[in-house]
């Protein structure tokens, strides 16, 4: 089907440009009270039809401060502005509209359209888990219950490391310069101890590196 007019397929359903149509219709009166009278038979906004504001562009393509208004129109509002004009070229343009809307409502594109919304929810959903679990990871870090992140109190006592609070404040100091140094992500958690507050933990990874541990 060879394209008359250009739509806009980017909103849920179909639209088609008013002023373009008007151009196409070759409508002699004033776009503003050409679109005014056929709003008279009956169209609404926000449901046939959405206004756009927008700059005025000059002949030579330069933009101009002032305003204009627009409007997108539905399929089947510009295929009834096509038959109100009873013109030939109304009518190869209402026949145009038509076929448009068969496409658009055919079991095919149907289908098309709903395995794009599956889709997208699919992603949608994936993305929300994904959120959920960096918020629970977020949460057992700050409560220092995550398994992949370790305070020095936790690590020392977790690996049977019997370190000292002297030995374990130097180890602290040390591996967060390793980790700055390294680029390695440090995370904050908070901790029972008053005397504490919230404290640095780290990675396995960055501990069994910094210890030289294998993996």
């Amino acid at each position: 089907m060879n394209e008359l007019i250009r739509i806009n397929y980017e909103n849920e359903t179909p639209s088609v440009n008013g002023r373009e149509l008007y151009k196409a219709l070759q409508i002699k009166t004033a776009y503003t009270d050409w679109f005014g009278r056929m709003c008279d038979y009956g169209f609404y906004e926000n449901r046939d039809y959405e206004t756009v504001l927008k700059n005025v562009i000059r002949a030579d393509g330069a933009e101009m401060p002032q305003k204009q208004y627009d409007h997108q129109l539905s399929i089947n509002m510009a295929k009834q502005l096509c038959m109100l004009q009873r013109t030939a070229i109304g009518r190869k343009f209402r026949e145009y509209f038509i076929k448009i809307e068969e496409s658009w409502n055919s079991p095919e594109k149907i289908m098309e359209r709903a395995m794009q919304i599956a889709h997208q929810r699919a992603i949608e959903a994936e993305r929300r888990i994904m959120q959920l679990e960096e918020e629970n990871d977020v949460l057992q870090i700050s409560l220092n219950q995550s398994r992949q992140y370790y305070t020095v109190a936790k690590y020392n006592k977790v690996f049977h490391k019997k370190w000292n609070m002297e030995q374990c404040k130097k180890i602290g100091k040390a591996l967060s310069i390793y980790c700055n140094h390294n680029d390695i992500r440090i995370r904050k958690c908070e901790t029972n101890d008053e005397r504490f507050g919230s404290v640095n933990s780290y990675t396995l990874t960055a501990w069994n590196s910094y210890l030289g541990i294998e993996d």
